[in-house]
């Protein structure tokens, strides 16, 4: 029984460093997996459950130390950061929707709570539908890794776990380098060029 706990408090401190550590870190729900697959004995949901706790205690130290560090963030590194956060403010519960769409995902969530950080956005929305996301997707990743490791390891495929950790890495590095300012310029071309077409549609 004390090591079962001992397991489960593994699981929040793992949950915890990967999602306090900005970058080079493999996706949660993978190191999770990799765990769970180590330690087979383990509850699947109060992992899932634990690493929500534990991914929700990282991120919202991540937000607040980039809230205390974005004075030093060059200017077009910071402006690229806030049209990255203006994405899911347009609308109300905009916040709340856009963290729980983009957290559903796979990729890493780093450069949303930096961004936000950065640009002293209320945190308590961004953490709402972070931690809703993050319960449905570590559950159907964690899951469905489980079987899919098992599966490749009885055919001895190797690296797999190296890959998808370095796969991993190379996402939130590729997200946090998208020019998100001009990313939301097109849109926005694309919302008034649609709007002008239907007007002219209407009209004739």
């Amino acid at each position: 029984m004390t090591i079962y706990l001992l397991n489960y408090v593994e699981v929040i401190l793992l949950a915890f460093l990967a999602n306090v550590v900005p970058a080079f870190v493999p996706p949660t729900w993978m190191v999770l997996s990799l765990y769970h697959i180590d330690h087979p004995f383990l509850n699947t949901p109060i992992v899932v459950l634990l690493g929500v706790v534990g991914s929700v205690g990282g991120r919202f130290v991540m937000y607040y130390y980039s809230r205390l560090l974005g004075r030093y963030v060059p200017n077009k590194y910071a402006e690229n950061l806030k049209s990255f956060r203006s994405l899911f403010e347009k609308r109300k519960f905009g916040v709340f929707i856009g963290s729980f769409i983009y957290s559903i995902g796979p990729l890493p969530s780093n450069i949303l709570f930096i961004a936000s950080g950065i640009s002293r956005t209320e945190i308590l929305p961004i953490l709402g539908g972070f931690a809703l996301a993050r319960g449905v997707s570590y559950l159907l990743l964690i899951s469905a890794s489980l079987r899919v490791f098992s599966f490749l390891e009885v055919l001895g495929v190797p690296y797999v776990k190296d890959i998808v950790n370095i796969l991993g890495i190379v996402a939130g590095i590729a997200v946090a380098l998208v020019d998100w300012k001009k990313f939301r310029r097109k849109s926005a071309n694309r919302v008034q060029t649609g709007n002008y077409r239907s007007r002219s549609k209407e009209i004739s």
